[in-house]
């Protein structure tokens, strides 16, 4: 698993001031995976063992020194992390990480109904029923990224009683929930997330995706890039506030 230079090189910008830099006071998230990668290929070659998931982990301990990230976003999805090895062994590699690098941040996707058995073993490995930490993932992120919809899904991971057998038995904690929002989402409707990331003591917004100045373009039916979008950026900028004013401190931006 290699870091591409991009990321080291938009990284290394943190602080410096220079145009399309990263503010100093952002946290900068690895992701790993993705949908396509987790499709092919399956398994992942350090899954498929815990000697090879902690091997793996030795050298991403590495990563905030050698290329200035502070944390990962654990992206295994369907395909790779429906194979019953995935969960486990990731489960195995986030302890050795948290072991050898106790600072990094990890944070785990999942759809907003839980269907993907790696991403539901992290995250049932990570609290207790009760909501104690297990000092594995961080917190959450809930891929449900169209208007204000990540809010009615909340439930299926919080303190909320949920029935007999349901796939998640953890209790993760209000301030661990990362709630979804398109890029291009409205700003009426980013304010609403920011408001109830506040009221209900959530840990905040996941944007997925607002790309550099003439970056990157996801291939979608429709456009997703909150830069291509002059009320997205509104709203962003203004959920920024209400989340500082509300935290009374400075909340997670993740890149």
């Amino acid at each position: 698993m290699e870091i591409p230079p991009s990321f080291k090189k938009l990284a290394a910008t943190r602080g410096t001031g220079a145009a399309g830099a990263v503010p100093a006071n952002t946290v900068i998230m690895f992701a790993i995976g993705g949908y396509t990668y987790s499709i092919k290929p399956n398994p992942w070659h350090w899954l498929t063992s815990k000697e090879a998931a902690e091997e793996m982990a030795v050298k991403v301990a590495k990563w905030p020194q050698e290329y200035g990230c502070d944390g990962i976003d654990l992206d295994l999805e369907e395909g790779a992390g429906s194979n019953k090895i995935a969960g486990p062994n990731m489960v195995h590699f986030i302890r050795k990480l948290k072991q050898l690098s106790p600072n990094m941040i990890i944070s785990q996707p999942t759809y907003g109904w839980p269907q993907v058995q790696a991403e539901i073993d992290v995250i049932n490995a990570s609290w207790d029923s009760n909501g104690k930490s297990q000092n594995l993932a961080d917190s959450i992120g809930l891929m449900v990224y169209q208007g204000t919809q990540s809010l009615n899904y909340v439930k299926n991971f919080d303190s909320s009683k949920r029935w007999q057998g349901h796939p998640i038995s953890a209790s993760t904690p209000n301030n661990a929930i990362l709630l979804g929002a398109k890029g291009v989402t409205s700003s009426s409707a980013i304010t609403q997330l920011a408001q109830a990331s506040v009221r209900d003591n959530l840990l905040g917004i996941m944007v997925w995706y607002a790309s550099v100045d003439n970056g990157f373009q996801y291939k979608q039916a429709e456009q997703w890039d909150a830069s291509i979008n002059d009320d997205s950026i509104k709203g962003y900028k203004a959920a920024m506030q209400i989340l500082k004013q509300g935290m009374n401190a400075v909340p997670r931006i993740y890149y």
